[in-house]
């Protein structure tokens, strides 16, 4: 049964419509334009040339992926010596070591979704220069303060550390704060 004023009253009076590729410019305006051989020769070049433009080859973006990761290959993985410890509030301190070098980092939320990162040497050596690592690939270099620790505040999300011990780098594994 058909409800009057909706589609369904006029389904039987309607006629399907069949999909038309639209090949070139006359398809777009017949009236408007001659279309000689060559404008057509000149149309189908062009179109091969956008389309191949549009598709990315299988291994380019799988090559660019391998490439971020390569981005601080020189810098030394430091391992999580411990399970994360949280402290009193909310906090929660990681510690990773790589030989006699080691990094703290407290994380502590620091409004709604971000969080503040303070990063201080845990070992024999002394802190140079920190960055924080976006997982989008940007590095944020992280100042220090009067006592030495290197504190930002960041947003929530995936972040790893990039910290300097004078010569020798140092990377975190990628965690979330």
């Amino acid at each position: 049964m058909a409800i009057p004023g909706t589609i369904t009253e006029l389904a039987p009076t309607l006629v399907p419509l069949k999909p038309f590729p639209i090949t070139g410019i006359e398809d777009m305006a017949p009236d408007h334009f001659a279309v000689t051989p060559e404008d057509r020769a000149l149309l189908d070049s062009l179109g091969d040339l956008v389309r191949a433009e549009a598709q990315m080859p299988p291994g380019v973006a799988q090559a660019a992926t391998a490439l971020h990761d390569w981005a601080n290959a020189d810098a030394v993985l430091a391992d999580l010596v411990a399970e994360p410890v949280a402290t009193r509030g909310d906090a929660v301190v990681h510690r990773y070591a790589a030989g006699e070098d080691a990094l703290r980092a407290e994380v502590e939320p620091a409004g709604y979704r971000r969080r503040r990162v303070v990063v201080s040497a845990d070992g024999a050596n002394e802190l140079t220069q920190v960055y924080a690592q976006r997982a989008d690939g940007a590095a944020e270099e992280i100042p220090a303060d009067r006592f030495g620790e290197y504190a930002v505040d960041l947003a929530s999300g995936p972040v790893r550390l990039l910290a300097h011990f004078g010569r020798r780098r140092l990377a975190t594994p990628w965690f979330t704060i």
